[in-house]
């Protein structure tokens, strides 16, 4: 493709990133009322005592990554080999399935029904690992626009997302808002998505693999993840830095709308607020500072004082909880982490080959959200003791993947 089909095609890449992803971050702030606060909703049996509901909240918080987890690696390897094109309309059919499945358990109160649901949709969303290398393969944009884009996109979806889940979802703005309505309208983003790629994206001619695999050699996550570790010392060490630092700011994530209603009983429409502060700033660094900090200081430096300003902030909304401190820090905690992210995307991106790049993207993504199922398993028992304690652990996290990020730069120099 020439230059200008290219900056077509990322455009077009950018508008689904940001429908997909208004659809994935809705439900964060309806799980946190609806398990803390039974009387909501009557999918809650009334009867369950506070370790019952914080234990499913976990589980329900789990689900989608853990289904992510399996879903993505694959999605992506088949894209390095069946096209990204058509593996991401898949993805986005049956998250549309997955979503519809969800509003349908909440109408219903089926309980089970909504936590294999959100596996279904975690499962099928492996298109930030497909687009993300489809922004990769567009040879005349700097990744530093391409992946810094998305991510930016990424985060303003996360803006509308919870907005749109927290406004809608309650019934005290209008009567016929309900928890399930936003799934309903996420179902449609997913297959309006759907429409615009299959119009309108061209599928790029793939690259002669290394090697075949089958579907089922594909579902072999041990044996590719133990491929993509042997193939690269360099990869390997930075999907691992990566790995923990994404898992130390999705506990963040993931428990600050829990830290938010346990300390002050936030409404649905309060936490999406909070939420909008930290997601803007996301936005604008994925999307705008990255590139600019590339162009005064070598990328190495930068992650490092990004990461050591990440484990500040998180100090501090440890340390003073206060609303408008932290509604401040919620903002500044945006920057830092987006700054890390994207650096280290592309890092890993530069490491690999050309025709492993869905499969590595997809594979580091994966990573992440086995991180965050576990982080919502394992945070369902950490609230019980305190709403303050995940992010206390996030802090020390940050800190320690610090050092360690730090220890490897040395090593290989």
């Amino acid at each position: 493709m020439s230059s200008k089909e290219e900056k077509r095609q990322l455009w077009i890449i950018l508008l689904i990133v940001f429908i997909g992803f208004i659809g994935t971050s809705i439900a964060y702030p309806i799980f946190p009322p609806l398990f803390l606060h039974p009387e909501s909703h009557p999918i809650i049996p009334s009867y369950w005592n506070d370790s019952t509901r914080n234990i499913f909240l976990g589980l329900a918080l789990a689900a989608y990554p853990l289904g992510q987890f399996l879903g993505l690696p694959i999605l992506g390897g088949c894209s390095d080999r069946y096209g990204r094109k058509r593996m991401l309309m898949l993805s986005l059919a049956g998250s549309a399935l997955g979503y519809f499945f969800s509003a349908l358990s909440l109408q219903q109160a089926w309980i089970w029904v909504l936590l294999l649901s959100r596996f279904l949709t975690g499962l099928m969303e492996g298109n930030l690992g497909i687009v993300r290398a489809m922004a990769a393969d567009l040879e005349s944009i700097s990744k530093y626009k391409s992946i810094g884009r998305i991510n930016g996109m990424s985060a303003i979806g996360y803006v509308m997302g919870p907005l749109i889940g927290g406004f809608l979802s309650d019934n005290t703005l209008v009567s016929w808002f309900s928890f399930a309505f936003p799934f309903f309208l996420a179902m449609l983003f997913s297959m309006t998505a759907m429409t615009l790629g299959a119009f309108m994206l061209y599928e790029k001619e793939k690259t002669a693999l290394d090697h075949e695999l089958t579907i089922w050699n594909r579902f072999n996550l041990v044996s590719r993840f133990k491929f993509l570790f042997r193939s690269n010392k360099t990869l390997k060490n930075l999907l691992i830095v990566g790995t923990i630092f994404t898992f130390s700011v999705d506990l963040f994530f993931e428990f600050g709308p829990v830290y938010l209603t346990g300390l002050w009983s936030m409404t649905p429409a309060d936490i999406a607020v909070y939420n909008a502060a930290l997601s803007l700033t996301l936005a604008i660094g994925a999307g705008w500072l990255p590139h600019q900090l590339s162009l005064h200081f070598p990328i190495r430096h930068v992650i490092i004082v990004s990461m050591i300003t990440t484990a500040i902030v998180l100090g501090l909304i440890v340390a003073f909880p206060y609303k408008i401190l932290v509604f401040s820090l919620f903002g500044i905690i945006g920057l830092s982490i987006a700054v890390v992210n994207t650096n280290i995307t592309i890092q890993i991106s530069n490491s690999a080959s050309k025709n492993i790049q869905g499969e590595v993207m997809g594979s580091q993504l994966s990573l992440r959200m086995l991180g965050d199922a576990m982080i919502c398993l394992v945070g369902g028992f950490l609230i019980i003791s305190s709403v303050t304690l995940p992010i206390a652990i996030s802090c020390f996290i940050t800190g320690l993947v610090l050092v360690m990020y730090i220890v490897k730069i040395r090593a290989e120099n």
